[in-house]
């Protein structure tokens, strides 16, 4: 029955005209700052001082070429690459194999030269445009919002369209339904609404 329900749904909203090409993404130059700044917060955390090292970068197509690159510039300048972290408001940082933080300058130094000179393809994931962000919140409102519901689940407060881009994009429907959501739940809500991100590229 909720299978049905889902597919009959879908097919209103795609007759209705609702599914729509995607918007033009952002523009380089946003895309520009946002490099920057991941890069002054990847600087700061290397703990090192002065000014960072200059480099152009260059962006490997899939997120696994990217990692091979970067290991393989830390591996070429004697970095055991132990692995390390990510996330657009902290930059990256170098792990040691314990997870914890590197207190090695040179190796600092390379691997800020490494991530400085090769872009994860990702990192342009958090930089939408506004036509992009009206997108997502009408996929959501017009499509996922409701079909979630419609599987029996309660969804804790939904953002308004203004408080949606403040937050740039960041709330999303699967993570604020009512109850603790389980990675099978989660997975057969994809199954019956759709992805929780629309297609954007």
């Amino acid at each position: 029955m909720r299978v049905r329900m889902a597919v009959v749904a879908l097919v209103a909203l795609t007759l209705s005209g609702c599914v729509a090409v995607p918007p033009p993404g952002p523009s380089a130059g946003a895309i520009a700052d946002h490099r920057a700044e991941i890069l002054e917060k990847t600087w700061a955390n290397t703990g090192l001082s002065g000014d960072a090292p200059t480099a152009t970068p260059r962006t490997p197509s899939t997120e696994m070429e990217w990692v091979e690159a970067i290991t393989g510039c830390l591996t070429d300048n004697g970095v055991a690459a132990s692995g390390w972290s990510f996330g657009s408001d902290e930059g990256y940082a170098l792990l040691s194999e314990s997870g914890g933080d590197v207190d090695d300058p040179a190796a600092q130094r390379v691997f800020y030269v490494c991530v400085a000179s090769i872009a994860a393809p990702r990192e342009t994931d958090d930089v939408l445009s506004d036509e992009q962000l009206d997108y997502i919140y009408d996929y959501y409102q017009e499509w996922l919002v409701p079909c979630v519901i419609m599987q029996g689940y309660r969804l804790s407060a939904v953002p308004t369209r203004t408080e949606f881009k403040a937050l740039g994009g960041e709330w999303r429907p699967f993570y604020s339904v009512d109850i603790s959501i389980s990675g099978a739940d989660y997975e057969e809500l994809e199954r019956l609404c759709g992805a929780e991100r629309p297609q954007l590229y």
